[in-house]
């Protein structure tokens, strides 16, 4: 959705400012009845995996983490 949202092809958001202005165009445009219902999570060694169901399906979004527990990669 980055792409569509955001016009990044590159599919990746660098920066609060870039994600905070993605995620309030996206609500407003493109998913105004968000939600997300938790189906599990999958624990990694520096990282977690979070397989939820929103409106469009079945999703997952991986989270990397550095070792002071910030996530570096999403």
């Amino acid at each position: 959705m980055i792409d569509k949202v955001a016009g990044e092809p590159s599919g990746t958001l660098k920066g609060k400012d870039a994600a905070g202005s993605y995620w309030a165009k996206a609500l407003q445009l493109v998913i105004p009845d968000l939600h997300f219902e938790l189906v599990t999570t999958l624990a990694g060694v520096n990282s977690i995996s979070l397989y939820y169901m929103s409106v469009r399906g079945p999703s997952a979004e991986v989270f990397h983490f550095n070792q002071d527990g910030k996530v570096t990669k999403a």
